[in-house]
């Protein structure tokens, strides 16, 4: 089994838990106990799981997915801000990634009239993709409906052999110095080889996103990945290099 697909197996055996041991997991994944432990200790440092004493596990404290109706109304003048300003990184000829996220879609109509290519698993993006004339590559796949997501092997075996000039991605939650989250796992695994196959990495989130967890980890805050958001985040990040502030 592929390693991702045995995580993601575990990680569904979890939640119907609040607290679980080694040997559940192994009898209902079908693996050894030395697998369970090697991919509990890869999920503990991804910072999604917690190893107990006595041979179990829990899931992280996280913060649930709104649906994508409720998502697209929150926080509409910071997103429009932040896409506006993550369009102006693009240059004419480039080949991005754009995550499945709404404040992604607000970047949308600022790329018009660049020669740009655009991959994206973002199912709802399709309708502004085509309305501004965009070259585009939409990832095949299943589709989770209630966010608007196209995950699956198939998104992941097209993305792994891409490679991006440049990514911009959406988080549920940032812990600045620590975790970028997620509310899926396919939706984390999907985002981790868009960061690790781009030559340049942005990170776009509104200011309710940072100080909060969500599920499944998919990088690490740094000079590399910079994160896009407005100066309504703390007065104590303004000046941070990892930040880049939107509307000053």
């Amino acid at each position: 089994m592929i390693p991702y697909v045995r995580r993601s197996k575990v990680l569904e055996f979890m939640h119907t838990k609040d607290i679980i041991f080694f040997e559940e997991i192994a009898d209902q994944v079908g693996v050894s106990l030395a697998t369970v432990r090697r991919d509990l200790k890869t999920l503990e440092e991804e910072g999604q799981v917690e190893i107990l004493a006595g041979g179990a596990a829990k899931l992280t404290v996280n913060i649930p997915e709104k649906p994508l109706a409720e998502k697209m109304t929150l926080n509409q003048e910071e997103k429009m801000q932040i896409g506006s300003y993550a369009a102006t990184k693009v240059g004419d000829g480039q080949f991005i990634f754009i995550g499945p996220g709404t404040t992604e879609d607000m970047m949308i109509k600022h790329l018009a009239g660049k020669n740009v290519t655009v991959v994206t698993n973002g199912a709802f993006h399709i309708q502004e993709l085509l309305k501004y004339q965009i070259n585009t590559i939409i990832l095949g796949g299943e589709v989770m409906l209630d966010i608007g997501v196209v995950i699956g092997p198939t998104v992941i075996k097209q993305i792994a052999v891409m490679n991006f000039d440049k990514c911009f991605i959406g988080a549920s939650g940032v812990i600045p110095g620590g975790s970028i989250t997620t509310s899926s796992v396919e939706v984390a695994e999907v985002n981790k080889i868009a960061l690790k196959n781009s030559a340049e990495a942005y990170i776009i989130a509104d200011s309710t996103k940072l100080g909060k967890r969500s599920r499944y980890t998919f990088g690490q805050l740094d000079n590399d990945w910079r994160l896009i958001t407005t100066s309504r985040v703390d007065k104590a990040y303004h000046h941070d290099p990892r930040f880049i502030l939107a509307d000053i």
